[in-house]
């Protein structure tokens, strides 16, 4: 009978394990606030580095962890290595909108970046663009979950 419990109790405190890692790394992505500070602090390397642990966790349990474990790490990895993939390219997009200001501060330039319009469709179509993105993504999921079901 102990056995039993303890074996739930493991799999809770996996459960718990993964989650908290996760959290950690969506914070380090700068999706949500760090409740201590209650700022946003995106921290790249970071969430890298907490994704890739998780990622070595998945390897280093396979085959040893029950369905609904193995599809918790599973989609935990991939739900943030798809984030992780959105956010640098927004790392990417912030530099190049800040590059051309830097380099020439000049009155033909600022004629040329008044319109403040531009910048938020620009933003509107990125983030129709990333729901695109997210839709194959949730489809993956789907399948994969499809597939460990059968």
């Amino acid at each position: 009978m102990e056995n039993i419990d303890e074996k739930k109790l493991y799999e809770i405190q996996f459960v718990q394990l993964i989650f908290s890692l996760k959290t950690s790394a969506i914070m380090q992505l700068g999706k949500i606030a760090n409740p201590l500070t209650g700022n946003i602090e995106r921290d790249l390397s970071e969430a890298k580095y907490t994704i890739d642990m998780l990622n070595m966790i998945k390897e280093k349990t396979k085959n040893n962890l029950t369905a609904d474990e193995e599809k918790i790490v599973n989609d935990a990895v991939f739900e943030l290595q798809m984030n992780y993939i959105d956010e640098v390219k927004k790392g990417e997009e912030e530099k190049k909108g800040e590059e051309p200001e830097e380099k020439e501060p000049n009155e033909k330039n600022a004629e040329k970046q008044e319109p403040k319009e531009e910048s938020k469709e620009s933003k509107e179509h990125a983030e129709k663009e990333e729901e695109k993105e997210k839709k194959p993504e949730k489809e993956v999921k789907e399948k994969l979950g499809k597939k460990k079901s059968k």
